[in-house]
């Protein structure tokens, strides 16, 4: 005869599922049907987490989970997943359940960190969430899943670890030695999930007195090349081959954004489409796909267009722009595992990113830092293997001090001459000599050359500013200190097959320093210093019966009531002219007199004599449309470029008005 307990076990056994599972609720039973898999990120079975930053100054390191997993239903009838916790914090926020059909499996990942709940009327929160802990990292990882009339969550428990990428940690996309005094990068690493969850969106943040604000000094708020990141260039973070580029998908017209009603989504000329990572490079690494995404069109280097290109870490891949799925101008960058298809990522594959010599600072502190006039160096976290802090936070790519000076001014007039080109270019304006020479070999090293110079002093520092195009053929820059020095070096580079193609000069103490940029050549060529600009403009004309044309000058004061005049010359036979203005809306009349006469300026120089400015052009014939413009810092120039670059228009001269 049965016992009673077994009879009744019997009898439960043949009870109705739905009221089984009442049972069961009431009970404290778990739902065991409900299978849990951790499908990425996944490193020899072991869940990876995301090292990052701490939350605050002097906080601890930090990790990110945010994993994908299916939840199976092996039951015969339907489960409803009400919430998800991992490490007993909460992962999701299913407002209405989610149903799991018996037999079948949905996913879920945390995070999706900013995908909000279709239903206008619902709460504007999260439908998950990532996970952030406090290092040390304990070695497992456990998920509870808690379904609908079940009192008990379902459980699994993986080991946990943390990771690299392939070969170690990243570079990061982005250079210190690019930003302009009180800037940083800026980014968080709660970006939004599934295939992108550890990705990064870096632009750049500025202090402009107040606040950290990532529009350039004096730009509205309407102006895409206004965006203190637009234009800087972007660099690979590691060694790789390209698997696929785009290089031609037309910007948004519009910033902020408008309706796709109003502006319809651009399309490709080489492709017919329109791409959501906008102009974009996917490297690949060892079993790793990075994207860069969002870039200017024609600013990725023509070799790099071409699948199996070799990439070398920190090597130049293109220039920060505002194309495809972006509100604004910045870099997106993500790491997924290569899928079963060579050199294509899978958007089910995110992996981890973390990179080597960052600082970090939350954006909050930095504003109150900046904000009481000082920004102490050792409040920002020195980051190794690690990635950017949960909270917005300031990047700084370098092991060096962040630079912070409040009273740093930027107010400065240039004169930019620009001319019709589409040439890749960077600029860049150093506060001293071996700053800017490290800066000019670092980019001739990854194939620019240097066009341009010009130097002033500003904030107590003599900077030095240039002009770099994308092109072989690096050449050579000399400063001597004086016009003996410099001139016989001039004639042992000429004789050695280098152009002298522009110059500079400047005061330090009492020495006269001369600034040479040289290019690979081997035609005619003169260099002159007259004193007085008849002598000047009579050796120009000379020089012109020579077969000698004016590409460069310089003048200085000689401090006794004269003044000393310097000009390059090269070979040539087209018509030139040389024009001197009293006044800049007489120089500005002048440069339309003489473009509409088939001339185009080449160089300008400023200079106060007898207590009235005067401007000097150097023209050549040419056609095409060219701009002027004076404008105030270098920030100004700077957006005045990439404003003139849209229209195919480049930087051929810069004069800092002294």
């Amino acid at each position: 005869m049965k016992s009673q307990s077994s009879a009744s076990l019997l009898a439960l056994r043949s009870l109705p599922a739905a009221l089984l599972l009442a049972l069961c609720a009431a009970g404290g039973a778990q739902a065991q049907a409900l299978n849990v898999t951790v499908f990425n990120p996944l490193e020899a079975g072991k869940v990876v987490l995301e090292p990052i930053g701490p939350a605050k100054v002097g906080g601890v390191m930090q990790g990110r989970i945010s994993m994908g997993m299916t939840l199976r239903n092996n039951d015969t009838v339907p489960l409803k997943v009400v919430k998800v916790e991992i490490q007993d914090q909460i992962a999701s926020n299913y407002l209405t359940p989610a149903e799991i059909a018996p037999g079948t499996e949905i996913e879920f990942w945390n995070c999706r960190c900013n995908w909000y709940n279709p239903d206008e009327t619902a709460p504007k929160i999260p439908s998950s969430f990532p996970i952030v802990i406090n290092a040390p990292y304990p070695a497992t990882v456990k998920i509870a899943v808690y379904l609908q009339g079940y009192a008990n969550p379902v459980v699994k428990t993986l080991p946990l670890a943390t990771t690299t990428n392939q070969g170690g940690p990243l570079n990061y996309a982005a250079r210190a030695n690019d930003l302009r005094p009180n800037e940083a990068w800026q980014t968080s690493s709660n970006h939004l999930g599934n295939t992108q969850a550890f990705g990064l969106d870096t632009s750049v943040a500025g202090w402009n007195g107040s606040f950290w604000d990532a529009k350039r000094p004096g730009a509205t708020s309407t102006q895409t090349e206004g965006q203190r990141a637009y234009g800087l260039p972007v660099y690979a973070m590691t060694d790789g081959t390209v698997c696929s580029a785009l290089n031609d998908l037309p910007e948004w017209k519009n910033f902020p954004r408008v309706s796709d009603e109003l502006e319809p989504a651009p399309v490709s000329p080489s492709t017919g489409k329109y791409s959501s990572g906008g102009n974009f490079l996917n490297l690949k690494n060892g079993n790793e796909i990075t994207l860069y995404a969002h870039l200017q069109p024609g600013s990725i280097p023509a070799e790099l267009l071409v699948p199996g290109a070799t990439v070398k870490r920190g090597q130049y891949l293109g220039k920060v722009g505002y194309t495809g799925a972006s509100s604004g101008p910045h870099l997106h960058v993500h790491v997924s595992k290569e899928s079963g298809t060579p050199c294509v990522g899978t958007d089910k594959r995110p992996r981890p990113m973390t990179f080597d010599e960052i600082q970090s600072l939350t954006r909050g502190e930095a504003n109150t830092m900046a904000g009481l006039g000082s920004m102490d160096p050792s409040d920002w976290t020195a980051l190794s293997n690690h990635s950017a802090p949960h909270p917005y936070s300031l990047i700084y790519p370098s092991s060096a001090a962040f630079p912070f000076d409040a009273a740093e001014k930027d107010e400065k007039t240039f004169i930019g001459v620009w001319r019709p080109s589409n040439a890749i270019e960077i600029r860049i304006n150093k506060p001293s000599w071996s700053s800017f020479v490290a800066k000019r070999n670092e980019l001739v090293g990854d194939g620019f050359r240097l066009e341009n110079i010009d130097t002033f002093v500003e904030n107590g520092d003599r900077h030095f500013v240039g002009v770099f195009k994308r092109g072989s053929g690096g050449g050579a820059l000399y400063n001597g200190a004086s016009w003996e020095q410099f001139t016989a070096v001039w004639k042992e580079l000429s004789d050695d097959g280098q152009r002298l193609v522009d110059l500079t000069t400047y005061l330090s103490g009492n020495e006269r320093h001369y600034v040479g940029v040289f290019r690979p050549g081997n035609d005619h060529a003169g260099l002159w210093s007259h004193t007085g600009y008849s002598a000047f403009a009579n050796q120009r004309e000379i020089a012109e019966g020579l077969g000698l044309r004016l590409i460069d000058m310089e003048s200085f004061d000689l401090g006794n009531g004269q003044r000393q005049y310097v000009g390059v010359y090269r070979a040539g036979s087209d018509n030139s002219e040389l024009a001197r203005s009293p006044s800049w809306s007489a120089f500005v009349a002048k440069w339309h007199e003489l473009s509409n006469a088939g001339y185009r300026l080449i160089d300008v120089d400023t200079f106060v004599e007898a207590g009235v400015r005067n401007y000097v052009g150097v023209y050549r014939a040419g056609s095409g449309v060219t701009a002027l413009e004076a404008v105030k810092g270098w920030q100004g120039l700077f957006q005045s470029s990439e404003k003139y670059a849209t229209q195919n228009l480049r930087l051929v001269d810069v004069q800092a008005i002294e």
